[in-house]
């Protein structure tokens, strides 16, 4: 991330330069022991507490989007059993909705720098609750849709603000990288809540009565809402605020003094008349020399080339893996011998749960090694490449198992262990590209807005619904063959279009190209010979 800087003129002459050695190695040493005091203040109770109310946020966030994804059991009762392609359509439709909602994130990240992180995440949260209510009193599919796309909008200030305080809380790659990678693991927990409401709902189904007979998902949209009803407590006595503020910056910066202030610390510029007396300091320090720097905008956010960049392969990386998501239910248990993955539609649903723990869990002990070895933008580029070799491979296997007559539950771990290779890859990108999105961040001022950019590309996930969209119209015309064959060579096209990304792709932004000048101030920067004496 960039740091904010002002540009001096340099006050100590050649011949005296010998003389701030000792203050150089001065400060080398307190700074080698601010940065032990870092380390070790980073494992205290206190700031694992901090993280621990962020991962919170995340949690809650999960519980609501996997809650309302089981109100399709109302609306339609063929969800009760295998998913078909009516199914998977509706389906698909509120999560579009869902995702458009999501795209408000913009919004919520300017205001996440304006108003500060807690107070964002606290008012999301408290909505988040009312959502998963409301959302079990819906039983038309316009009520649904409405809600559903509320539900994203308020979901994406918690989103934000959880990302923005992560921000905000780390320093430093190794220790951003370790403190991400535990996201999906996080957001894995959020779905068994609704899976065991759901489990719980449907063998009461013959023992309902009164209001909860009126409206069936109301029952587990209440567990739900008290899950997240408490974590908003939690938070609300826990969650410390985050977001810098100016009165802090200024005395940080009143505190910091470069090897020339300390030469001159405590003197004073004096010649023979006492009324030209000036504190060489305080010239230093003075606002004039040193302005603060505007907070960039949406707008020049928007028209920088590496964040459009960045944009886009996020946007391609969220459209395949969402719509292979949405796709799950369809191809999961159609036969192997049909183009399908062959896992029985009433083990589906926990065999997914599993699938992302146990993905989320080898996340969190691959991806910080991997950084490491490797590096964070090398590392997504080769993640990127195997998404259009996998998407090729499954329905390939699918194939050769059925045409060989290898036995269903051969098949069926087959495919499991594709679909577990999928989510950790998936979930892996997520963590890189999160990375990525918190190092093209000029300042902690600003993360809010940069996430807030990024989260435009939920609206490519909500495109995943013309995929399934034409999933649905063609299934009458062709054979569930010809369907899932196309739905495979979809997702390939896509995921090649990321890969080409990719390589596009800057780890930070440049000055200039990207981050205006006037968002930034140059700090302790002095030039080793001017233009005419380079000419010499």
């Amino acid at each position: 991330m960039f740091g904010f800087h002002s540009r001096h003129r340099s006050l100590i002459s050649v011949k005296d330069m010998d003389k701030t050695e000792v203050v150089v190695e001065h400060e080398t040493a307190d700074g080698d022991e601010s940065l032990l005091s870092e380390d070790d203040h980073h494992g205290t109770p206190k700031e694992w507490r901090k993280l621990t109310m962020v991962y919170l946020l995340f949690l809650a966030e999960a519980i609501m989007a996997s809650s309302l994804a089981a109100q399709v059991v109302v609306l339609s009762h063929a969800a009760e059993e295998c998913m078909t392609v009516d199914v998977s359509f509706l389906r698909g439709t509120l999560e579009c909705a869902y995702f458009l909602g999501s795209t408000s994130g913009v919004f919520w990240g300017w205001t996440a720098d304006r108003i500060g992180r807690r107070k964002l995440a606290i008012v999301g949260t408290s909505g988040m609750g009312l959502c998963c209510i409301a959302m079990g009193f819906a039983k038309t599919f316009a009520a649904s849709v409405a809600l559903r796309f509320t539900a994203g909008t308020i979901s994406s200030s918690v989103s934000v603000a959880a990302l923005a305080m992560l921000a905000d809380l780390t320093h430093g790659t190794d220790d951003r990288t370790d403190v991400v990678s535990r996201i999906p693991v996080t957001t894995a927990c959020g779905s068994i809540g609704p899976l065991a409401a759901h489990v719980i709902q449907r063998l009461d189904r013959g023992n309902l009565s009164g209001p909860f007979k009126q409206f069936p998902g109301l029952r587990g949209q209440i567990i739900c809402a008290a899950m997240v009803i408490v974590i908003t407590l939690a938070e609300y006595l826990l969650l410390e605020e985050t977001l810098p503020t100016r009165k802090t910056k200024n005395i940080e910066a009143e505190a910091f003094h470069d090897c020339e202030k300390a030469t001159f610390l405590g003197q004073s510029y004096t010649n023979e008349s006492d009324d030209s007396s000036i504190s060489i300091i305080e010239a230093l320090n003075s606002n004039a020399a040193s302005p603060l720097p505007s907070q960039i905008t949406v707008t020049q956010m928007l028209v920088a080339p590496s964040v459009l960049v960045l944009l886009a392969s996020f946007a391609i990386l969220s459209l395949h893996s969402s719509t292979f998501d949405l796709l799950l239910p369809q191809l999961g248990h159609t036969d192997s011998h049909e183009a399908g993955m062959g896992i029985a539609c009433d083990w589906l649903p926990l065999v997914v749960v599993i699938v992302q723990a146990f993905a989320g869990l080898r996340v969190v002990k691959l991806i910080p090694e991997m950084v490491r070895k490797i590096g964070l933008l090398p590392m997504y580029r080769r993640i990127s490449l195997s998404f259009p070799l996998l998407y090729t491979a499954v329905p390939l296997v699918g194939i050769l198992t059925a045409l060989v007559d290898i036995p269903t539950i051969v098949s069926a771990f087959i495919s499991v262990a594709t679909l577990l290779l999928k989510t950790v890859l998936a979930d892996a990108a997520q963590v890189l590209m999160l990375l990525l999105v918190l190092a093209a961040a000029p300042d902690a001022t600003s993360t809010g807005t940069t996430i807030g950019i990024v989260s435009v590309a939920q609206l490519f996930k909500a495109l995943a619904v013309g995929i399934t969209g034409t999933s649905y119209y063609l299934s009458n015309d062709y054979s569930i063959v010809a369907v899932n064959g196309s739905l495979w060579a979809s997702l390939i096209v896509v995921a090649l279009v990321g890969c080409f990304l990719t390589w596009k792709l800057r780890e930070t932004p440049r000055v200039g190209a990207d981050i205006p000048e006037s968002c930034l101030t140059w700090q302790g920067v002095f030039d080793v010979e001017s233009d005419e004496e380079g000419k010499l």
